[in-house]
């Protein structure tokens, strides 16, 4: 009786622990804002907020401190847009709640709007993205290459290419 008891516990504390490590999850985004249209050589320009709808259940604060994407339009190899995040954001602990996040766009080939229309399905676009996201001293990079927009969860796992925590 007391070996199970001693399993049981172990299988306990294992649990919890592994329920504590949990990393925050994006549960769903959208955009919520363009304004500031600009029209130049090199394309045209936009100001986006993302709402970005995540959950953290550990007791650790994080913060998106970096967010490049390159965004492409079905099969096409020459990016669409390109955006870059204004300033980080950050995810407090034991939280669910919306973020929004404010970003740049410059849409490189805006003549292709005009002739192919613009879709709102995320099935149509992938992404080239490259993130930094911080968690007290360490910060961890994620790059991703030609993700679909419908499958971007976690920010901090399941990614092709990862560069573990480093102390800053």
């Amino acid at each position: 009786m007391k070996r199970l008891l001693s399993v049981l516990a172990l299988i306990l504390l294992l649990a919890a622990c592994n329920s504590e490590s949990r990393n925050p999850a994006i549960k769903g985004y959208r955009l919520s804002q363009a304004g500031g249209l600009g029209f130049g050589l090199d394309g045209v320009t936009a100001a986006l907020t993302l709402d970005l709808d995540v959950e953290n259940p550990s007791r650790s604060t994080y913060s998106l401190e970096a967010l490049e994407a390159t965004i492409y339009r079905g099969l096409e190899t020459e990016p669409f847009a390109e955006v870059t995040m204004v300033e980080p954001v950050s995810i407090g602990p034991r939280c669910e709640t919306t973020i929004p996040v404010p970003l740049n766009a410059r849409f490189t080939r805006p003549l292709a709007l005009l002739g192919g229309g613009f879709s709102t399905d995320l099935a149509d676009y992938t992404a080239d993205l490259d993130l930094v996201v911080r968690k007290g001293s360490f910060k961890k990079r994620i790059t991703m290459q030609r993700v679909p927009l419908e499958q971007i969860g976690s920010l901090t796992g399941q990614t092709t290419h990862t560069k573990d925590h480093e102390k800053e």
